[in-house]
């Protein structure tokens, strides 16, 4: 297996920054925006957050005659280890008067899922960023495949398939600390493979990102079956790990 240099696509975004170490401030944040129905999944650190929620009739409308109002219908859930969902916006019709939430939340580490229902025509933005009072720490890793509409999630790959490896991480209390860190692929719970981990920003979320991207080599086919991603993270003077598990086919 070996590494190769595309940028790091989530949804319609590219990284557009990436190094094998930094020394800045990290905070851990998503930031999304539409007109329609949309979907997404995260892993959170877990922490203090600030929750921004902002729903308000398009550009288009406020000219329209015929239509002076929209709707708007979200929810922002942890989906795992448990559910715990929190509505957005109950199929709120919207007409002059903007439709906001903007609350400060702890979250426990974990899946969350943010969801905008396909009824919603409303322009509407989401953003979660951590709070400067968090810890350091990296979230669950992932793996990404990539397909030809960018990259999608997956605990799957096949060894003629490219992969992207990747977790989101922030520094204690937002401050500069210098961040490196090692992918090593595990089988048979012995580590086959290390490569240095890439640390860069997601164009779309704005988010801090450590990855790097794998291409399977036809040597790989000894490592079919269950493997492990293992991330291993200095973020100033604390080290962190996190795996994910997956299955490599034929």
């Amino acid at each position: 297996m070996t590494t190769f240099k595309v940028g790091r696509i989530t949804l319609l975004a590219f990284v557009v920054v990436a190094l094998t170490s930094t020394s800045a401030p990290a905070a851990e944040g998503y930031k999304y925006q539409g007109s329609t129905g949309f979907a997404t999944s995260f892993y959170l650190i877990g922490g203090q957050y600030v929750l921004y929620a902002n729903a308000a009739l398009p550009a288009v409308y406020r000219f329209s005659s015929a239509t002076r109002s929209c709707t708007f219908a979200g929810a922002f859930e942890r989906v795992w280890p448990t559910k715990d969902a929190m509505q957005l916006g109950g199929a709120v019709r919207i007409s002059t008067v903007a439709y906001r939430v903007q609350p400060v939340l702890n979250l426990v580490p974990g899946l969350y899922r943010f969801s905008v229902a396909p009824l919603s025509d409303c322009q509407w933005d989401f953003v979660l960023v951590s709070t400067s009072l968090n810890p350091a720490g990296i979230a669950e890793v992932q793996m990404f495949k990539k397909t030809a509409g960018g990259y999608e999630s997956s605990s799957t790959a096949s060894l003629t398939d490219k992969v992207q490896f990747y977790t989101h991480y922030r520094t204690e209390h937002d401050v500069k600390a210098q961040t490196s860190g090692t992918l090593q692929i595990l089988h048979d719970d012995k580590i086959v493979a290390t490569f240095p981990l890439q640390v860069g920003k997601d164009d779309g979320t704005r988010a801090d990102i450590l990855f790097q991207n794998i291409y399977w080599e036809p040597s790989d086919a000894r490592y079919l079956g269950k493997n492990a991603a293992r991330f291993v993270v200095k973020i100033g003077s604390a080290e962190f790990s996190s795996s994910a598990e997956f299955i490599l086919t034929k």
